[in-house]
């Protein structure tokens, strides 16, 4: 397996995303905007280059950082690859010398952050989120 600092194609992150049931129908034109977002993006490819697993850094480059879009492909779950992924992203945040390094783990997932140093945060410091849609 390799991890590289690279952006998936559009259609690899749509069928990313289909795959984790987080959107049944990507947009293929939302997805490349998507990809060229200009954020940090972390893929895992097998020797074949097929993608195994990704993660996505947002950043100000600066303080803050939020980790999203950590998927791996349902048949490579329980290999390391997300293991991987998550070294890989957080030693780049430890480059860039963030203070803060946030992510909203999906349902079940807890446990597999804990393992990195991750922490729940008080009620009294809530994440939120406003619905748009």
């Amino acid at each position: 397996m390799k991890i590289e600092r690279k952006a998936p194609l559009a259609n690899e992150l749509a069928l990313m995303y289909q795959d984790a049931g987080w959107i049944d129908n990507p947009e293929s034109d939302v997805m490349l905007k998507s990809v060229n977002s200009g954020f940090e993006w972390f893929v895992a490819r097998d020797s074949d280059l097929n993608l195994l697993g990704m993660a996505r850094l947002i950043t100000d480059y600066a303080r803050y950082g939020f980790i999203v879009d950590v998927i791996i492909k349902t048949e490579h779950r329980k290999k390391g690859i997300g293991t991987a992924l998550m070294h890989t992203v957080i030693e780049e945040c430890r480059t860039l010398g963030l203070a803060s390094v946030n992510l909203w783990p999906s349902e079940g997932k807890v446990p597999f952050y804990e393992g990195f140093g991750f922490y729940a945060l008080p009620a009294s410091q809530p994440h939120m989120k406003l619905s748009v849609l």
